[in-house]
């Protein structure tokens, strides 16, 4: 049975005067109340408040590269899962963090998609390009490859990066 804890309103100073001893009525005391057992095993406690991430976004991105850097998988991952909880889903910088680490894991299929979107949204981009063609070149589509860097450097003709990566697929420049 519930323990009463609700508090009896004060009686108003009119009440108070009002009330004479012979129009009060005596009040009978309470039987007592059986008291509440908490049945919860001891070993048990309220769950905790799920911990707020509150390191700088920028600081959870280094993590995440030099956890990418160095191989360290579930490092690297776990970066990501707390970038995921704190970025939209259309953010650049989570989509170009995603891309890179399918593209480690050998999800190719997901890094290509993720990919294209980054060049959608900023068509010539290296990283993007360089990273997209190295996986159509491993998957033996090359023509795709030197397409997607040749459309690149049309757009970036000073990154040397791109000069250098579409090289690879040009016959004349490998002799």
């Amino acid at each position: 049975m519930p323990k009463d804890t609700s508090v009896p309103a004060a009686p108003s100073a009119q009440g108070i005067a009002q009330a004479t001893p012979a129009q009060a009525a005596p009040r009978q005391p309470r039987p007592p109340r059986p008291a509440v057992r908490d049945t919860a095993p001891a070993t048990m406690s309220a769950p905790a408040a799920p911990a707020v991430d509150e390191a700088p976004i920028e600081l959870r991105f280094a993590r995440f590269v030099a956890a990418m850097k160095e191989s360290r998988t579930a490092d690297a991952e776990q970066e990501l899962a707390l970038l995921k909880a704190r970025l939209p889903a259309g953010s650049l910088g989570l989509m170009r963090a995603q891309a890179w680490f399918d593209l480690r894991a050998g999800r190719d299929a997901s890094a290509v998609d993720l990919y294209r979107a980054i060049l959608d949204r900023m068509p010539g981009d290296e990283e993007a390009a360089i990273n997209l063609a190295s996986i159509q070149s491993r998957q033996n589509k090359t023509e795709d490859a030197r397409a997607t860097l040749d459309a690149a450097a049309r757009l970036q003709p000073d990154s040397a990066a791109l000069r250098a990566a579409l090289a690879q697929f040009t016959p004349s420049a490998r002799q």
